[in-house]
């Protein structure tokens, strides 16, 4: 199997890459009024369909304190099409990217449904907990909440 440069990304990574970019523009636009610095860099991401980079951000304070790192963490995951860690220095949350309808599973009556309510678009997604089996598509407001979670920050 031959190996993806950094500049051909398969088209499933092509995807994640726009949606990585999308997200990065909706979190400026929402934090433009907060005194944040945002740093951008990027990240070499290893999958099995090839080698390439991806953005990942950086929320700081104006006095550096690191509020979140958003880390890009690449395709291979299980509930969705690509996967970004929010990680603070008191915790670490999953945003998911899913296509309309998400992950089908057979229910016991061998029927299809949807692992997770809420999915009616593609899009950035948080899962509140297993148990409610609820995604939740980031926006403003949660994104903030999701950056208090991880880092204690008040908004």
């Amino acid at each position: 199997m031959k190996q993806q440069s950094h500049k051909n990304p398969e088209p499933k990574q092509q995807i994640y890459l726009q949606a990585i970019n999308q997200l990065h523009i909706n979190i400026k636009n929402w934090l433009q009024d907060e005194p944040f610095i945002l740093e951008t860099s990027n990240i070499d991401i290893r999958e099995a369909l090839g080698n390439y980079q991806a953005a990942q951000l950086s929320i700081k304070t104006k006095n550096g304190e690191i509020l979140a790192n958003l880390l890009s963490k690449g395709t291979s995951v299980l509930l969705g099409e690509g996967l970004i860690e929010m990680e603070g220095k008191v915790g670490t949350e999953s945003i998911i990217y899913m296509l309309k309808g998400g992950l089908m599973i057979t229910d016991r009556y061998g029927q299809n449904r949807p692992m997770y309510k809420g999915i009616n678009e593609n899009g950035w997604y948080w899962i509140e907990d297993s148990y409610r089996n609820k995604a939740h598509l980031m926006n403003q407001i949660l994104f903030k909440d999701l950056i208090t979670l991880v880092s204690d920050y008040e908004f």
